[in-house]
């Protein structure tokens, strides 16, 4: 198993909460992971024989792992990163710059 592979399996196991402990103490966990294990190792040599470009290998994984060709994706971070772009780029809008200098108008939005 490659790298990727290995790292990506690892990173699925490590997704559940005491999956790495039920590998040693329960067989049908055990017997679930190592099915899984062997079936990512036989899709990536097949991929690797059949001459599929790497990067189309690592979706193929990724989408068998995480079903998403990108794999394992932190919406909450992709929002805050959404977030802190939107902030660093904002200005005020020409009816927000009327508003706040309208006499008797609050400042700061409250």
């Amino acid at each position: 198993m490659s790298d990727f592979t290995d790292d990506t399996f690892g990173r699925y196991l490590d997704q559940q909460p005491g999956m790495r402990e039920a590998l040693h103490t329960d067989p049908v966990q055990h017997a679930q992971a190592e099915l899984m294990r062997q079936m990512l190792d036989g899709a990536e040599r097949a991929m690797t024989d059949e001459g599929v470009p790497e990067k189309a290998r690592r979706r193929v994984v990724n989408r068998i792992v995480w079903g998403e060709p990108e794999g394992l994706i932190d919406v909450h971070a992709q929002r805050r990163e959404a977030q802190e772009r939107a902030a660093a780029t904002w200005s005020p809008t020409v009816d927000e710059y009327r508003l706040s200098s309208r006499p008797g108008a609050v400042s700061g939005g409250q």
